[in-house]
């Protein structure tokens, strides 16, 4: 019911809009053909009357100061004996007005002189309730007015024609408004049927069926367009809802152990009376974990955040030699406690083109890993180097190693390597899926190479710097 309403308003809207600009735009082209064809017709009048005043002008003379008519044949003529279409009355007047000779046709009536009207003015004016248009022009002797040569011609049939033609005209107007407004609607509703459907198929899309999507039209019209963008739309939304989920369920999964682990300790301290090294042990412990949970959190935040593709990459120069030196000075107390060397193999500064906030994680990531996966005394080589266009940047650690049936799955969020063989390393599995994610976007090569108990090699293959 709704829709029908908003479809009859919708098209009742395009066909009266359009009506209107159309019917303003015929309106003018019937004003135009209205002037056009009034123009022309008494345009066409007043050359003939003006032809008739310079004929007959010609053939009026003047005798002891009055005119007359020198060829008294010219009034047998029937146009001037007889009223038939488009006759034509000629006058002769003294300079008082006084009729002096008339054509036979006038017969009881006679034009009158308008003393008001310039010489060959056309004019209209009325004989017997016929309109007619007149003109008028002083006959002179010796450079002297002797006397009016007056000259009409009727223009009511004319002036019937252009009513006719009013009349048409007026009435075809709202005749014409009504046909075209009844067929922009019906176009009009043919027009927005595809959008009605998409309207429908869209409406049955919900999270039961995030996956379907509005079937896109063959034409490539701005509806193709809609759809298509429509679909890209929905896919957006089902990745941002995808996302939603899995973050609230890792959320939930791993937040849930350091949790508990925390409530039970404090279970634990609250049940009897402890020494103060006790409880400063199990409080440092409780910290710890909200550390860990903390760390977790960011963790979880960063990777949704980029498998979204929200924050916007500021790709630009990366001195990967210089970066690199401030991640170790990050990680130089527990590179001291562990007893670790580590030796940076590079030639000097190796620029390469990325996002400098994306690669200082990766690279703290990875060195971080290896700190953390190596037991001392040990060495850890971290070698800078470029060839063609690539600069090849890896660490190699001496640490616990990873299974080959788990080097696969290593990328994955969450998954750690034999985690209960290594209980005392402490970790969310987070790290590598990261760094898989951010080489992703910045385009950078990314492999590991890894024997059990013998130690780990990460590999990134940045492109370097572009001055495109």
């Amino acid at each position: 019911m709704n829709n029908t309403r908003m479809t009859s308003s919708y098209r009742n809207r395009i066909a009266l809009n359009f009506t209107l600009g159309t019917g303003l735009l015929i309106a003018l082209i019937f004003l135009l053909i209205y002037y056009i064809v009034s123009a022309t017709v008494f345009n066409r009048l007043e050359k003939d009357l003006g032809y008739e005043l310079e004929k007959h002008f010609y053939e009026v003379g003047v005798q002891r100061g009055e005119p007359y008519f020198a060829d008294k044949a010219e009034w047998l003529e029937r146009e001037h004996s007889e009223l038939e279409i488009n006759p034509v009355f000629v006058v002769l007047t003294s300079l008082s007005g006084n009729v002096i000779d008339k054509s036979p046709n006038l017969k009881n009536d006679s034009l009158k002189l308008h003393f008001s009207t310039v010489d060959r003015a056309v004019f209209k004016t009325t004989l017997h309730g016929r309109t007619i248009e007149q003109v008028q022009l002083a006959i002179k002797e010796n450079n002297q007015p002797a006397g009016y040569i007056v000259v009409a011609m009727p223009i009511d049939e004319s002036e019937r024609v252009l009513f006719n033609l009013k009349v048409v005209l007026l009435v075809a107007f709202p005749a014409v408004l009504a046909i075209l407004f009844v067929f922009t609607r019906y176009t009009a509703g043919r027009s927005i049927q595809p959008v009605l459907t998409v309207i429908e198929t869209a409406s049955k899309i919900s999270n039961d069926n995030m996956g379907s999507r509005i079937p896109v039209p063959a034409v490539r019209d701005e509806l193709h367009l809609l759809v298509t963008t429509l679909n890209e739309l929905m896919t957006r939304v089902e990745h941002a809802i995808e996302r939603e989920k899995r973050f609230t369920a890792d959320a939930s999964h791993e937040l849930r152990t350091p949790l508990a682990v925390i409530k039970g300790t404090l279970e634990v301290l609250i049940r009897k009376p402890r020494s103060a090294d006790e409880y400063i042990s199990k409080i440092s412990f409780c910290i710890a974990e909200m550390d860990r949970i903390n760390h977790l959190v960011d963790q979880l935040l960063l990777l949704t955040r980029f498998e979204s593709q929200q924050k916007a990459m500021d790709m630009g120069a990366v001195d990967l030699s210089e970066l690199t030196g401030n991640i170790l000075v990050r990680h130089q107390q527990q590179i001291v406690e562990k007893k670790l060397s580590v030796d940076l193999e590079t030639d000097g500064a190796h620029v390469v083109y990325s996002d400098p906030y994306m690669t200082d994680i990766m690279l703290d990531n990875i060195i971080s890993n290896a700190v953390k996966y190596s037991t001392g005394p040990a060495g850890i080589i971290i070698r800078i180097s470029t060839s063609g266009e690539r600069t090849q940047y890896s660490v190699t650690d001496q640490g616990i190693g990873i299974d080959p049936n788990d080097i696969t799955r290593i990328r994955d969020a969450f998954y750690r390597s034999a985690p209960l063989s290594h209980p005392e390393v402490k970790g969310s599995g987070l790290g590598l899926s990261i760094v898989s994610r951010m080489c992703e976007m910045l385009g950078v090569d990314f492999s590991i190479h890894s024997q059990l108990g013998k130690g780990t090699e990460v590999t990134l293959s940045f492109p370097i710097l572009s001055q495109s």
